[in-house]
């Protein structure tokens, strides 16, 4: 496969319509496994100061786009068990970067949102992150990171579009 992703064993089903799909895909695995890599999650950890499991910090990272949500809303909408969600909630609690509130639509109930302090670690990481990103990124010009950046935002748009139809967070949030 070539460097740049576009050998054919990487898209064997990629539509001959959108080529460019077909590498975003690959260009998005491969931000994933940057980003979740060892070497990248210690770098971070060190420049941040802040040694969160990939796990906590993907529930930081929702909460920051989502808003608060009901731990069992959490589960449906990551897919994963709700007896996963609340033993990574438990430790988050602990360390004070999320809080549980009254759900405002239901007193009976509470939601999870991340606290100032989690809004602090997480600005933190993203900070290391970006310094690891302008390091790998030395090519690319303000220009090109902007576009990249503006498609991934509509990717995001669409995730938190999903989650709004289904009923797992408002609009408003």
């Amino acid at each position: 496969m070539s460097s740049s992703g576009t050998g054919s064993a990487a898209t064997p089903n990629a539509p001959s319509a959108a080529p460019e799909l077909a590498r975003l895909e690959v260009a998005l695995s491969a931000l994933v496994r940057w980003s979740e890599s060892k070497h990248t999650r210690a770098e971070v950890a060190r420049r941040s100061g802040a040694d969160i499991p990939p796990s906590a910090l993907r529930l930081l990272e929702h909460f920051d786009a989502a808003g608060a949500m009901r731990v069992s809303d959490i589960a449906d909408c990551l897919r994963i068990d709700i007896s996963t969600v609340s033993l990574q909630l438990r430790q988050l609690k602990a360390d004070a970067l999320v809080s549980r509130h009254r759900d405002p639509a239901d007193g009976r109930s509470g939601v999870i949102a991340i606290s100032p302090e989690g809004r602090r670690v997480l600005q933190r990481v993203r900070a290391a992150r970006c310094e690891l990103l302008a390091e790998a990124l030395t090519q690319a010009s303000p220009g090109e990171l902007g576009r990249a950046a503006d498609v991934l935002i509509q990717l995001q748009d669409h995730m938190l579009a999903g989650m709004v139809e289904a009923g797992y967070v408002t609009a408003a949030e």
